[in-house]
């Protein structure tokens, strides 16, 4: 190694790191690994004055750096790039010739200068090495330096910004990393993702520089080792990240991980390797594809909910998690981006912030008001977002990932004010204020806000179990007089906090379950306060953590002396809502919510003479509508020929679920699968997807007419053996029976049947067979497992159990510890899946037997 190299330290330009060199050739660099490869043997003596690097190898950029007499002519000019060009060219896509004073932006591929909408910064190494380089300048460096990585070919002159990236492949890898390796709650590890994705966001956005960003730490670790690089991201990054967006009153940040690090903030040297790990994750995620700075805005606002997908634990986070698709309805239908300058919008059980975070991201007025003005960030709109919590630090972590979802979805005005000043100012004037933890058992229910906020939008908690011991506290703390209306469950308490705390004319958008709907106190409730503006049909299976039906509510609180309603009602029936309802959560194209969201706006200029176009809509006379005994609009306003015609036959069909069957056996506790967040200590489950070619192998069977069949041999199935077709001959069998099958139908009523191995059959191109490869996967557990979320997944004759749809489909499998399947667990929860079908069986032919029975007195 040369002598320069030895004395050579990188220097930080963003996530890139700067050489200065002159006496040190391509073959010296390539060894010490400064230029990864083996570059070739026409270039290997050659000199740059300079590299731009990412990571250790990856050139971005080479600088030939003249004196101002050696660039004062266009011929010095061309000699001086004609000089570097070639050497350039085999390295990387851009080129650097400057002086200090005026810099030469070259495409080696072409010889061409660099083209751009701008004008480009003058490449100053003097001011990069010595400290003297502004932030801003350093960030304008980063920004070409990306561009021309991304853009520049033998074909393309023009800078343009690099494609945007969508990590949530990576977020979910980092998660079951973190998750498989320590053993922790899946929630703890999903805080711990979240804190390493703040941490390098906010490196990319420019906030965390230096010795405080990600570079610098995964260099540690490369460098120095994993406890260096741990520590130093205990002891200054993580305490950076804190000083630049400081904690509110209630004493919660925007980070908050404790796998890495202990309560007290000191590293955690035991997980130094498995951090040290996930953040060479980032950083080669960085090297395929890009920095954090482009994230797509789809998975800026689908950050939380990518987690949900890993099931494993999460699937109770999921009453923190609107899906995205609702809560763009709900702002869309709430009329956010009218709000007079002095409003007030509150969500009161605000979960991750998403209802006020997206009316913000919707609405350029809203965005408009956190532009800092002289430094000084003073908003004109009200933005209040509580959650409940306690002195307990788990109760912390929601507002904390409300708060960290905020800089996600500020990203762009972060990155424009990047100071420590903005930074400081953004986390009291923006951050802190929008989201409260509320430190006591009752939560939001403790809170006066009479008669404060124009719009309120949120999805309340809904349950019916445990409110008693609410409204008992509600009654000790002698605030009973707000909560007189006699309803059953959170969601009463929580429409009456909701009224109460509208100013007259203030509107409301409430996401309900249909119980509150059938309630007949707490209609009247509501007809008394409030004007009834639409009641929005969802369906089943729209939220993650349950199966209830639920529904869009939206009221405007009456001014005081306003008698009774004379508008009409929207109503409106959703059938789908721009994704499949399963734990998957695919993106398709069917999404009645967009419908539903301009014709209600539409409706708002004249609810009384509004003519509704689509089958799904209806408009209802108030004394009409008043005069039904509840208001589930789906039941009472739509009759089963209109539901059949619009496909909605989910609508006609009460399934009998899991729920319902525990209820019934008199069990309070969870399905079998469920069970793993109960009494099963050390006990971890592993999600693999039925597309795994090293675990199933996935097959479609063959067409078979009735005139190929014959009287016996082997029987030809569609979806399960009761479902036999006709037979042929056992000749013609090609398929390995020594293992247990499961098959599935392609279209019609989706369901998993479990073939016993050595059973011989023949598949029709109406079945899809899964054979299991692995020998500790045992198929009866797969079959129930699989069973008991067959409705998640969304599949009938649109949406088909192809190969491809069924290839996505996850299983959760019990591991031990070393992350090896568990088939002793998995045969005991199969057992219990068999006594607890059986057990069903007997209750529902005991249900048919009462339903049938009749008593005659004659």
């Amino acid at each position: 190694m040369s002598e320069e190299l030895l004395q050579t330290a990188p220097i930080p330009i963003g996530r890139y790191a700067y050489y200065r060199l002159g006496t040190s050739t391509v073959g010296q660099l390539s060894q010490a690994g400064i230029i990864s490869g083996s570059p070739p043997q026409s270039i290997r003596k050659n000199k740059p004055d300079g590299l731009i690097t990412l990571g250790k190898g990856s050139v971005k950029a080479c600088i030939e750096y003249k004196l101002p007499a050696e660039l004062n002519t266009p011929s010095k000019v061309k000699r001086a790039v004609e000089q570097a060009i070639a050497p350039t060219r085999n390295l990387c896509n851009l080129l650097i010739v400057s002086d200090g004073q005026k810099t030469y932006w070259m495409n080696p591929h072409t010889g061409n200068s660099v083209q751009a909408d701008r004008e480009l910064p003058v490449f100053d190494a003097r001011a990069i090495v010595d400290g003297s380089a502004t932030a801003e300048y350093l960030k304008s460096l980063e920004q070409v330096i990306d561009q021309a990585d991304h853009s520049l070919s033998g074909q393309c002159d023009l800078l343009s910004s690099p494609s945007l990236i969508d990590p949530s492949g990576l977020a979910q890898t980092i998660w079951q990393k973190i998750w498989i390796n320590t053993g922790k709650e899946p929630e703890k590890c999903l805080y711990n993702v979240v804190e390493l994705f703040v941490f390098k966001y906010l490196s990319d956005l420019y906030v965390l520089k230096s010795h405080h960003n990600f570079a610098y730490v995964h260099g540690l670790a490369e460098n120095a080792g994993y406890a260096a690089a741990l520590t130093s991201y205990a002891n200054i990054s993580r305490p950076s990240i804190h000083d630049l967006f400081p904690d509110g009153k209630d004493g919660t940040g925007i980070i908050n991980g404790t796998i890495f690090v202990n309560e007290r903030g000191e590293p955690n040297n035991s997980q130094a390797r498995l951090f040290c790990e996930v953040l060479n994750d980032l950083w080669e995620f960085d090297e395929q594809h890009g920095s954090f700075k482009y994230i797509r805005k789809e998975f800026k606002t689908r950050l939380y909910e990518s987690f949900l997908r890993q099931g494993a634990g999460l699937h109770h986070l999921g009453q923190f998690f609107t899906p995205r698709n609702v809560v763009r309805a709900v702002v869309g239908m709430s009329g956010a981006n009218t709000l007079p300058s002095g409003a007030s919008l509150c969500d009161p059980f605000c979960g991750v912030g998403g209802f006020l975070l997206e009316a913000i991201l919707q609405s350029p007025r809203l965005m408009a008001c956190f532009e800092p003005t002289n430094g000084v960030i003073d908003p004109d709109v009200e933005f209040v977002g509580y959650d409940r919590g306690s002195d307990e630090q788990e109760d912390e972590r929601t507002i904390i990932l409300a708060k960290a979802n905020a800089l996600i979805y500020f990203s762009d005005l972060i990155s424009r004010y990047n100071a420590p000043s903005f930074t400081e100012e953004f986390a009291n004037k923006v951050v802190n204020p929008m989201f409260t933890l509320v430190r006591t058992n009752l939560g939001t229910f403790q809170l006066d806000d009479e008669s404060r906020h124009d719009l309120i939008l949120t999805n309340p908690p809904y349950v019916t179990r445990g409110s008693g011991s609410l409204k008992n506290a509600i009654q000790e703390e002698g605030i009973a007089d707000r909560y007189s209306a006699p309803g059953r469950g959170t969601e009463s308490l929580a429409l009456q906090w909701i009224v109460r705390s509208l100013k007259a004319g203030g509107t409301a958008l409430v996401i309900i379950p249909d119980g509150l709907l059938n309630q007949k106190p707490m209609l009247k409730f509501v007809k008394e306060r409030c004007i009834v503006k639409a009641i929005v049909s969802l369906p089943v299976r729209t939220f993650y953590a349950t199966p209830k039906k639920t529904y869009i509510m939206a009221i405007s609180r009456k001014h005081e002396g306003e008698g009774e309603q004379t508008d009409s009602i929207f109503a409106y029936l959703v059938l789908e809502t721009g994704e499949t309802r399963d734990a998957n959560r695919w993106e398709i194209r069917e999404n009645d919510l967009n419908e539903a969201v301009g014709l209600f706006n539409q409706f708002k200029g004249s609810p009384n003479t509004f003519q509704s176009p689509s089958p799904r809509c209806k408009v209802v006379p108030w004394e009409e509508f008043d005069a039904y005994e509840h208001w589930m609009v789906d039941r009472v306003l739509w009759n089963e020929d209109e539901l059949r015609t619009l496909g909605a036959t989910e609508q006609l069909e009460e399934p009998f679920t899991i729920e319902q069957f525990n209820e019934l056996l008199g069990n309070a506790g969870a399905s079998p699968v469920e069970s793993r967040n109960g009494d099963t200590p050390g006990f971890r489950f592993l999600e693999v997807f039925l597309g795994d070619e090293e675990l199933f192998t996935l097959r479609i069977g063959k067409r078979v007419l009735r005139k190929d069949c014959v009287d016996e041999g082997v029987p030809c199935i569609s979806a399960n053996v009761r479902d036999v077709f006709g037979y042929i001959p056992k000749s013609t069998l090609m398929h390995d029976f020594s293992v247990p099958s499961l098959t599935w139908g392609i279209d019609g009523n989706f369901d998993w049947s479990l073939i016993p191995s050595e059973y011989a059959f023949h598949p029709t191109d109406h079945c899809g067979v899964l054979r299991i490869l692995h020998e500790d996967i045992d198929a009866e557990y797969l079959y129930h497992a699989l069973r008991a979320t067959r409705d998640r997944h969304g599949f009938d004759r649109t949406y088909r159990a192809n190969l491809e749809n069924v290839g996505r489909v996850s299983v959760e499998i019990p591991v031990r510890k070393d992350g090896s399947f568990d088939v002793d667990k998995q045969r005991e929860i199969a057992a219990t899946y068999r006594e607890i079908e059986e057990k069903r069986d007997e209750a529902i032919e005991l249900l048919r037997k009462v339903a049938e029975a009749r008593v005659s007195f004659a």
